[in-house]
């Protein structure tokens, strides 16, 4: 199925965001998976797009942490590690904090609207979670609004970016780790576990973010700290399980 490029008018530059909008889309989604090559014949029928967009968006792709470049390999999608997420998830744990502190001490009633609205949406995708499995792409989309609702009132232009481009770069390891038929299935027959089956549940329920929500209403500084913090300890242990790693110790590649 070709996939469509937004933008397609006869300037080359339009052509280079339509055609790295698409393939990051694609790679965050978990279309593109970790590790699948990218090759220009290929891409260039599934976009639409000429080679020489493509080959900027790859470069492009290649600085955002995206796509690496072999020498005999060429261009693929950057590869994921249960290494590299805890890196991530401590990385996301100092940004996240220091922007939801600010947050609140910076917040007015606009920011609190958006975050009760962004948790409303939430909860409905909690609900659709329960009807089936199909709703995770919303669930996961919904949960990246509700924690960029949470700090939208910090004034760090160059925290927001990074804890974006964290947020982005988790989302792929959590897609590969849960759902990708190679990467993020464990081996062991019948799927996951008893027990990450239950780690899942809760990691993907309401309470922990109504919580914060809560505490970062009541300007609960204090509160909200220790919060966030739990709730990154908490994803890692969950994803150490799906990764077959129970006891915490990080393996180079995802089984």
């Amino acid at each position: 199925m070709k996939s469509s490029v937004n933008s397609t008018p006869e300037d080359g530059s339009p052509k280079v965001e339509g055609a790295f909008a698409a393939l990051k889309r694609d790679i965050l989604s978990g279309r593109l998976a970790p590790d699948a090559p990218l090759r220009l014949m290929a891409l260039s029928t599934l976009y639409g797009v000429g080679y020489t967009p493509l080959r900027e968006a790859l470069s492009r792709l290649e600085s955002a942490g995206l796509a690496v470049l072999s020498p005999n390999r060429g261009y693929r999608v950057a590869p994921v590690s249960l290494e590299e997420l805890e890196d991530l998830e401590q990385a996301r744990t100092v940004v996240e904090t220091a922007l939801l502190e600010a947050a609140i001490a910076h917040g007015d009633l606009a920011w609190e609207a958006g975050i009760v609205a962004a948790h409303h949406r939430l909860s409905r995708a909690a609900r659709g979670l329960q009807e089936s499995s199909a709703g995770v792409p919303d669930w996961m989309e919904a949960h990246d609004a509700f924690h960029q609702a949470l700090v939208a009132a910090a004034q760090s232009a160059w925290l927001k970016s990074f804890q974006r481009q964290v947020s982005e770069q988790l989302r792929r390891h959590h897609q590969a780790l849960l759902f990708h038929p190679d990467l993020g299935k464990p081996a062991r027959q019948g799927g996951h576990d008893r027990e990450t089956r239950k780690l899942l549940s809760r990691a993907l329920a309401l309470e922990h973010h109504t919580q914060l929500m809560e505490a970062a209403l009541a300007r609960d500084t204090a509160r909200a700290r220790h919060l966030m913090r739990a709730h990154v300890q908490f994803t890692l242990t969950v994803y150490r399980s799906v990764a077959g790693a129970p006891d915490g110790r990080a393996k180079k590649g995802i089984p």
